[in-house]
């Protein structure tokens, strides 16, 4: 099966409270998201080797990749253990609403895209997964501990590397039809 069959992506409206997905939906849904300069979110959600995969990712054309990967051109990729899911791998709903804090823990700092952008979440198979594309500078260890320091009951692990093509966005982009 082609990862891209029944995936749907939505605009979502911009709303600080809805930085969560539909745990319990079987259809694609659409949901308020908070901007990230300016940005839109779009939401998708499809099946992956029978299991949901939900994306949430800020509306960056494929046009905008030529200018902006030379700003970015690291990938921090942060992976968190959900603690309570569901037998399809999505987070139990109550679990999921405590999540905000950490979620925006991840994002907001780069909403004004000065120090990285947001280029997807994604959640599936029990694992939240954050990509942060980041500039040359950016100090990642001195974020993640400040992450972990804030969340030391999430399971999380992380790792940066460089990306300079941005070959995990342009993965995503061909797959799964990005504009």
């Amino acid at each position: 099966m082609c990862l891209t069959d029944g995936v749907h992506f939505f605009v979502g409206t911009l709303s600080r409270f809805a930085m969560r997905l539909n745990s319990n939906a079987r259809q694609p849904t659409t949901t308020a998201m908070t901007t990230q300069k300016q940005r839109t979110w779009l939401i998708a959600n499809t099946e992956h080797e029978g299991f949901p995969i939900y994306f949430r990712r800020p509306d960056v054309r494929v046009a905008e990749f030529e200018s902006l990967r030379p700003k970015y051109p690291a990938l921090l990729a942060v992976k968190h253990q959900l603690a309570q899911v569901k037998d399809n791998g999505l987070p139990e709903a109550d679990y999921n609403e405590t999540l905000a804090p950490l979620d925006a823990a991840l994002i907001e700092p780069f909403r004004d895209e000065a120090d990285g952008l947001v280029a997807l979440v994604e959640t599936f198979a029990g694992k939240r997964t954050y990509y942060v594309y980041l500039t040359s500078a950016f100090d990642t260890d001195r974020f993640m501990s400040g992450i972990e320091a804030r969340f030391p009951q999430e399971n999380m692990a992380w790792k940066r590397h460089d990306d300079p093509a941005w070959r995990l966005f342009n993965g995503y982009a061909t797959d799964f039809g990005f504009a």
